[in-house]
């Protein structure tokens, strides 16, 4: 299966459910971020501290994702990954982590 483009670094926003990973249906309550690298199908999982509302923001800015798939995002996120240059799509809890970045031009822009 070809995730997606090649070079392109797709963050995924989720929550650790028996050890797979799922999309997080709430922003700030994800465990964490999983990148997934393109170039070379490199899987990384960023552990989210939850340390304070920016957190989350400022972890997803240090990975430099061209893509971000999140469950919900809210409006000062959103224009905060926008003019950073990142492509944020939403996409359902209910699909697999890999099919959501396989099929990430077909989610839904925010």
């Amino acid at each position: 299966m070809v995730l997606q483009a090649a070079g392109v670094r797709t963050a995924v926003l989720v929550v650790d459910t028996a050890g797979a990973p799922v999309l997080c249906p709430y922003f700030t309550k994800c465990d964490g971020v999983l990148l997934i690298d393109a170039a070379d199908g490199s899987r990384e999982f960023h552990f989210h501290d939850r340390t304070d509302p920016k957190s989350l923001n400022n972890l997803i800015l240090a990975l430099k994702p061209q893509r971000l798939v999140c469950g919900f995002i809210g409006e000062q996120e959103k224009r905060t990954f926008c003019a950073a240059g990142i492509d944020v799509r939403l996409g359902s809890c209910a699909c697999p982590v890999d099919q959501l970045v396989a099929d990430f031009t077909s989610l839904p822009r925010v």
